[in-house]
């Protein structure tokens, strides 16, 4: 197979060739093709993704294989019962999951936010590809076809996500390669655990949580199944681990052909018991983000809802100490350029208050001067990031935030 462009196989009912993912799309908003197209990853040959299209826009995406062990990592938190289901490798989830939301009578607004989830994770996943073996098949189309996205502008936060991925990508393909601990680093993952934990929800006691981990880290399993397990997000739980992969500590490794459709037939709530522990899997973390700009809100939500948090955006500054006392978020994202109120004297009034004054502060602003820092120092702000910001970065200063909360209380 060439590079050639995508319209070598827009000419044929099935037919592969190998380009750039968005060369596709933009090809497929041009054609105003329908179908169904697989997109499959040349560095690793076993994983592969699936996205469906109708007159060009986007109806649905997921994984070609392996398909319960990413469902059960991506549904958990969105509705308990629907995580408890056993989702088949052998059937399309898509009408599986139409087909219990009918049936328990649930609102439809809901079905299409949890399809929506599922898509454009799987879209983050295709646009990281640097280079992919694509098929179009022009016969398989979606009955019913109930989200249609426009493909001809991609948001931002989807964007940077994949971008962020692309850099990922020199240690993993996909959420699909093992994470592993060799047994002969438990010794030095022990020591640096202490100066980079994984705060999990509800857990605050560290060696408990290190012996959690590390039983995880040496079961091999995938980074899907390993963030089902502990409770945690896919971006996170990736993050987390790519400092320890610098140092050698940890790996990713694909998994072996052989038993690439292999799945963990173990449910839902034996996943979330194992290894004698109990986290709240349903819980999300709320982040804060106190900004004027409709365009940081909308691109904040993005990149933080993509990484398992809930987002509550505060525009009118004056308000903020109400809404935050009411919901108490577990940090807060706070412009320095707002009107009637900046983001220094905000946050002056949240230290003093007996309610908010232990919730940590992270500065997203557009001033990046030494006075700015040390008055945001002054003030207890740890976290400073200037905008634009990478989502990767933001993500780790979220992290970085909830972990010395966590230490702390």
């Amino acid at each position: 197979m060439t590079d050639n462009p995508p319209a070598a196989f827009m000419t044929e009912k099935r037919a592969e060739v190998v380009t750039q993912p968005k060369r596709v799309l933009s090809h497929i908003v041009g054609k105003s093709l329908s179908g169904c197209l697989t997109f499959r990853d040349l560095r690793s040959p076993s994983t592969s993704w699936q996205l469906y299209v109708r007159s060009g826009q986007l109806a649905y995406a997921t994984s070609a294989i392996r398909r319960s062990e990413r469902l059960q990592c991506l549904i958990r938190g969105h509705h308990e019962l629907l995580a408890q289901q056993q989702f088949s490798d052998d059937s399309f989830e898509y009408s599986d999951i139409c087909a219990w939301w009918h049936s328990n009578g649930l609102p439809m607004a809901k079905l299409r936010q949890l399809l929506m989830r599922l898509s454009l994770e799987a879209l983050v996943q295709i646009l990281a590809l640097p280079k992919t073996c694509v098929t179009l098949d022009r016969s398989t189309r979606l009955n019913p076809v109930l989200i249609e996205t426009p493909l001809v502008s991609l948001p931002a936060p989807l964007l940077q996500m994949a971008s962020q991925w692309q850099q990922w990508g020199a240690f993993l393909s996909s959420p699909y390669d093992l994470l592993v601990l060799d047994e002969t680093q438990q010794l030095v993952f022990g020591q640096v655990w202490q100066g980079r934990p994984l705060v999990l929800r509800g857990q605050r006691n560290t060696k408990l949580v290190a012996s959690i981990v590390i039983k995880e880290l040496l079961s091999e399993r995938s980074v899907y199944q390993i963030a089902t397990s502990l409770g945690v997000s896919v971006n996170n739980l990736v993050a987390w681990a790519i400092p320890y992969t610098h140092e050698g500590i940890l790996s990713f490794l694909p998994k072996p052909l052989a038993s690439c459709d292999v799945t963990s037939t173990r449910d839902a709530g034996e996943q979330l018991s194992s290894l004698d522990h109990e986290v709240d899997a349903s819980a999300r973390l709320t982040i804060a983000c106190i900004d004027d700009s409709k365009t940081v809100q909308k691109h904040v939500k993005g990149v933080l809802e993509m990484s398992g948090y809930d987002v509550l955006g505060i525009t009118e500054p004056t308000q903020a100490l109400t809404a935050l006392v009411r919901q108490r978020p577990a940090v807060i994202l706070m412009d320095v350029n707002m009107p009637d109120i900046d983001g220094y004297e905000l946050c002056s009034m949240l230290r003093q208050s007996r309610q908010l004054r232990d919730i940590p502060i992270v500065m997203l602003t557009g001033r990046d001067g030494i006075l700015d820092r040390l008055r945001a120092k002054t003030l207890g702000v740890e976290y400073y990031l200037t905008k634009p910001f990478n989502p990767g970065r933001l993500i780790e200063s979220i992290q970085k935030a909830v972990e010395a909360a966590t230490t702390t209380t």
